[in-house]
């Protein structure tokens, strides 16, 4: 096999010989390209999942992290003294919320309504709320087109 290709090359002109070489050389470049530019993506789509993997380790770590270390009494248990619906005002005001309802329902338990906030902001509020005792006993989370989100909830407090 290697005598019939040796026997090919040698018949053929100069010219041809260069026509042939940059022909080889152009489909070794393309066979190249094709091979090395998807594993080259798939390095890189590998390098950016790891770093969210890591993010997201991270943020859960801290997550369980203060989720263990609960205060000894509840918040909601010592909010004896002022109503619920003025801390609950109070709570949402200090991170920028704006409770467009908010109505006491007996003692220790509120309705409360959010038009527009983003979710990010609104789930971390509720978790500590939570966190501090309060136990959500019905949630609607509405999505709205400007990706805002609204809410409608009603919280009690929880004796701990």
């Amino acid at each position: 096999m290697t005598e019939r290709l040796q026997n090919w090359w040698t018949g053929l002109s100069l010219r041809e010989k260069w026509l042939v070489g940059i022909a080889g050389a152009l489909a070794l470049g393309v066979l190249i390209w094709g091979i090395g530019r998807p594993a080259a993506a798939a390095f890189v789509d590998l390098e950016t999942r790891h770093r969210a993997a890591v993010e997201r380790e991270g943020r859960v770590a801290a997550k369980v992290q203060l989720l263990t270390q609960r205060p000894a009494k509840s918040v909601a248990a010592a909010v004896d003294t002022l109503a619920i619906d003025q801390y609950l005002a109070q709570s949402a005001g200090e991170i920028g919320l704006t409770l467009d309802r908010n109505e006491a329902r007996g003692t220790g338990q509120a309705t409360i309504a959010i038009a527009t906030a983003k979710a990010p902001v609104l789930t971390d509020w509720l978790a500590s709320l939570e966190g501090q005792g309060f136990i959500v006993d019905q949630l609607t989370i509405t999505p709205a087109a400007d990706g805002t989100v609204g809410l409608t909830a009603e919280l009690r407090k929880g004796g701990r």
